[in-house]
């Protein structure tokens, strides 16, 4: 049986929209790891980073294939009970979630763990095969025949998730074993990327000859296309057993900020400064950053003033109660200090949604702009409905009484 490693490129972007990064990513010689955080200031970049802890733990003590699916299914349900033990210490962060897809190698077999709408892909022979199926609204009505996959890619509700790990409810997850091929290529990705640019644009660059130069092209693109979300990829061909390479967190769960939230959580050792300048296919994403804060801050410091506030609250959105009615009504402003004012109320009723969702807007769910907001109410009126068919589908908890 052939013995084969990973050599591995990871790259994480927080993009030009979003305030931070929620995505978490790791990538070894025998493991990868994508989850793309979610809550908004509920923290989801505890959620992804949590998982990927959770998961790079199980995975370490195995040795055999058949070993890793209860692992990777055992992980699913200590990441959800890691995300529950954070919330239970502070409410204020109710509403975190997270995706998973991970993909492990023993000898020449790989297991793979999938819940939600990261992706990963695989490359042999030139042509590129998308390995995961999304858990969203939008791919239940593709598998149903009602719409085609085209349609799904520009669907207003394709964010619509019917699976996550969020500590609340239990969640099924995708589990695998396939081959492994000498040659192959694995992209593993956020929806950041699958989200913005197309599959061709994908498989064009998933054909470059090099891992780093195929993320490079990746990022490159969704950032000129906009990047409207984080973009965390992960890119790794399938080699010959060689010399070890220690393995890597990329995004949110590299940060000392997020891994000092998370004091009772074990994370993976990072890579040693020194070390990663004498590899150059591998990108930690984590260098950026350390030249932004500072400018950041020297540009608020000339711009705050009484004309620049005015001009960002205009251009703050989130979603939350309507008290009066207890219905889902759309806020323009932020929801602390009185600096809100109402602009729509909807007449989706509070009580009508599962748990996960009434507890998000518990804690506003933020928008960039009125289309975002008004996408985020239609899909909230879709899940609504959703949930009241009998039976109700996947992802239609308890409602909160």
């Amino acid at each position: 049986m052939s013995e084969l490693s990973l050599r591995f490129v990871g790259r994480s972007e927080i993009g030009h929209v979003r305030k931070n990064n929620e995505d978490s990513g790791y990538a070894s010689t025998d493991l990868l790891v994508v989850a793309d955080g979610m809550g908004g200031h509920s923290a989801g970049e505890l959620a992804s980073a949590a998982t990927v802890a959770a998961v790079v733990a199980a995975c370490e003590s195995s040795t055999q294939v058949d070993e890793l699916l209860p692992l990777l299914s055992d992980a699913v349900i200590t990441s959800g009970e890691y995300i529950a033990d954070v919330v239970s210490g502070n409410r204020e962060l109710t509403g975190m979630g997270t995706t998973l897809t991970a993909i492990a190698m023993r000898e020449d077999r790989i297991a793979m763990a999938h819940v939600g709408d990261s992706r990963a892909y695989l490359m042999r022979d030139g042509e590129l095969v998308q390995i995961t199926k999304d858990h969203t609204y939008v791919q239940s009505l593709v598998d149903s025949g009602e719409i085609t996959s085209a349609e799904a890619a520009v669907h207003p509700r394709r964010n619509l998730l019917m699976r996550a790990i969020d500590g609340i409810h239990a969640v099924e997850v995708d589990l695998s074993v396939r081959e492994a091929h000498l040659g192959d290529r694995f992209l593993l990705c956020s929806d950041g990327l699958c989200g913005v640019i197309s599959d061709e644009a994908i498989a064009n660059a998933m054909q470059l000859s090099d891992p780093t130069q195929s993320v490079t092209e990746l990022i490159d693109q969704v950032l000129s296309a906009g990047a409207p979300d984080n973009v965390t990829v992960i890119v790794a061909d399938v080699i010959n057993t060689g010399t070890y390479v220690d393995p890597v967190l990329i995004g949110a769960a590299i940060e000392n900020e997020t891994q000092e939230r998370l004091p009772d959580i074990e994370f993976p050792e990072e890579l040693p400064t020194e070390f990663v300048a004498e590899l150059p296919l591998i990108q930690t994403g984590k260098g950026k950053r350390n030249w932004i804060k500072p400018v950041i801050a020297t540009l608020l410091g000339i711009a705050i003033t009484i004309s620049v506030s005015t001009w960002w609250l205009a251009n703050q959105w989130y979603l939350a109660e309507y008290k009066p009615t207890h219905v889902v009504a759309v806020y323009q402003g932020i929801p602390t200090g009185g600096f809100s004012r109402l602009i729509d109320v909807s007449d989706i009723p509070i009580s009508s949604l599962p748990a996960f969702e009434q507890q998000q807007l518990g804690n506003t769910i933020d928008a960039v702009t009125y289309e975002e907001a008004t996408a985020s109410l239609n899909r909230l009126k879709t899940r609504a409905a959703l949930c009241q068919q009998v039976p109700a589908p996947q992802g239609c908890g308890a409602l909160i009484q």
